[in-house]
């Protein structure tokens, strides 16, 4: 079954956590398995800033999903046993409600005017979306990098109806070298002439492309690079010339810029970074205690030691903190020349598989 869209919030409102308010929003979603007669057997995956609700193929013929090792018949995630939903997040540009819908009070795309939002407007939005689909209870929340930060986001405000959380290289609040990277990635895109306050004809390329190749050298390793591409260079290419790639990671890093703009949205690039930037659980809240003190089921967390983005210090420290506070709290570091993206990409070695198939078989679940 691939991609499928539902209407939500049409009799109330969403309520988001600024204050402000949406009516109606469209969610694109994608299911895979089949949903238990007592409704109990759902997984929920959450995607990547730039990832989207097609995690795996639905037959064979269908376009690769970002995550098919792991979903499937007697996969990680096996399809025979779990009822698996992944969404288009809110605020994005693939299905679900964002800055390019059209605003049904004027008729024209949102763009800027669209609500500020955060990590928990976008699960608040999936809450409804399972309630519709009939969904009673959650197995697991698993997400990678910003995926991992809704995971803990529902440990803290769905945690009735949720049995564990799977947190992959995310922290519990978004650090410098984060915020500082996405900083520079929006300012690219705010500056580049074609964006034109967020009124733009197809997409600031030049400003959207550059974004994403910051993006890139945070995502993989310093190692990696040196490994693949040394000091090589571009067949017939001028070490004079601004204009052409000399270097092959020049070559790399412009093709992914260029491919990154024909699939994405510039103004969900700046909401996105921007909900990444405010994602922090560590801060107390009215009755004094930090947020992730209310994480109460079983958290499994995984670090990258190679990570780039979200620095193992961090990691580490949020273990920490989860330890002090008794959260049933379970962590594992994997090591990788992939860096942040190797839960995405790693393929030689089954790092993060057996960790993963281990936590979910330690839990209680019904085979449907």
């Amino acid at each position: 079954m691939t991609l499928q869209q539902k209407e939500l919030f049409q009799k109330s409102p969403l309520l988001l956590e600024n204050g402000e308010t949406l009516s109606p929003v469209l969610v694109g979603y994608e299911t895979y398995g089949t949903l238990s007669e007592s409704r109990d057997n759902c997984i929920l995956l959450e995607h990547a800033l730039t990832g989207t609700a097609h995690a795996a193929k639905h037959f064979e013929d269908d376009a690769p999903g970002w995550w098919d090792d792991y979903i499937g018949p007697g996969k990680t995630i096996d399809t025979d046993k779990y009822f698996l939903v992944c969404t288009n997040v809110f605020g994005g540009c693939s299905g679900t409600t964002g800055p390019s819908s059209i605003n049904p009070k004027t008729g024209e795309p949102f763009r800027l005017q669209f609500p500020g939002f955060s990590i928990k407007d976008i699960i608040k939005v999936q809450r409804e979306l399972l309630e519709q689909l009939g969904v009673t209870r959650v197995v697991s929340v698993i997400g990678g990098s910003m995926g991992g930060m809704q995971a803990t986001e529902w440990a803290i405000d769905y945690a009735d109806i949720t049995d564990s959380i799977i947190n992959i290289a995310s922290p519990l609040a978004a650090g410098p070298d984060a915020i500082g990277y996405n900083l520079i990635m929006r300012m690219a895109i705010l500056n580049d002439p074609d964006f034109n306050g967020g009124n733009y004809i197809g997409q600031p390329e030049g400003g959207l492309a550059t974004a994403r190749m910051v993006g890139m050298m945070t995502y993989r390793t310093s190692e990696l690079f040196s490994k693949r591409f040394e000091r090589f260079t571009v067949a017939e290419s001028s070490p004079a010339a601004f204009s052409k790639e000399h270097f092959q990671i020049e070559s790399y890093l412009q093709y992914q810029g260029d491919t990154f703009v024909e699939r994405f949205d510039a103004n969900s690039y700046l909401y996105l970074t921007k909900a990444i930037d405010l994602f922090d659980v560590t801060t107390p809240a009215k009755d004094d205690l930090p947020a992730f003190s209310k994480i109460k089921i079983p958290y499994l967390l995984i670090g990258i030691t190679t990570d780039q983005l979200f620095r193992i210090h961090d990691l580490r420290r949020g273990y920490e903190l989860l330890k002090e506070w008794d959260v049933p709290v379970t962590y594992h570091e994997v090591a990788s020349e992939y860096g942040h993206d190797a839960f995405l990409v790693e393929k030689e070695v089954p790092k993060f598989e057996p960790l993963i198939r281990s936590f979910l078989s330690n839990l209680p679940v019904k085979s449907i």
